[in-house]
């Protein structure tokens, strides 16, 4: 499981932290990946000059602004979710 928490408070919400966290949602859905990648929100991610602040598997990144979001999701959501099916199919 691949654990996303989105950043919706103050800094992060002013700039975009909320929208950022409904295209994740949409993406998520839309790869099928309700099952693999949980996605939370938080109120504070303590990061907030960086805002809006994105975690994936405690990793912390900063600057994920709705447009951001799509390469975002690509580059670290999905390339997470190959890696552990590739792993997965090398354990059997």
């Amino acid at each position: 499981m691949i654990h996303v928490k989105c950043c919706v408070g103050s800094s992060c919400h002013i700039r975009g932290g909320a929208k950022t966290m409904k295209t994740l949602a949409t993406l998520i859905a839309e790869h099928g990946l309700e099952g693999e990648v949980k996605l939370a929100a938080d109120l504070c991610l303590e990061n907030c000059l960086q805002a809006p602040n994105v975690v994936v598997n405690d990793e912390t990144f900063g600057g994920i602004t709705p447009d951001k979001a799509n390469d975002f999701f690509r580059e670290q959501i999905l390339a997470k979710v190959a890696h552990a099916h590739s792993r997965n199919r090398n354990d059997q």
